[in-house]
């Protein structure tokens, strides 16, 4: 399944790894220090115009979230509940 991220990006379903808030990532230095790994590791796929609300993560085959090198951070401005609801009105 195929899910809209805002901003004309898509991705597939079966590759997120996680969709966290903002305000979550901000409140734990664990879940910062991910995002910030990332960004510097140039994972960033995209950057969203306007406020980042969710950040989501995915590997492009989910038999390889073991290897670090494999995932991808996308930004969103739909709120993490959206796409959570999305995801699962899919299944």
């Amino acid at each position: 399944m195929i899910i809209h991220l805002g901003e004309n990006i898509t991705i597939f379903e079966k590759d997120i790894v996680a969709v966290l808030d903002v305000e979550t990532v901000l409140s734990s230095k664990e879940n910062s220090q991910l995002i910030e790994k990332l960004i510097k590791d140039n994972r960033l796929v995209n950057y969203t115009n306007g406020q980042v609300k969710t950040y989501i993560i995915t590997s492009e085959d989910g038999s390889s979230r073991k290897k670090r090198n494999q995932y991808k951070l996308y930004t969103s401005n739909i709120s993490s509940t959206s796409l959570l609801r999305r995801i699962y009105s899919y299944e």
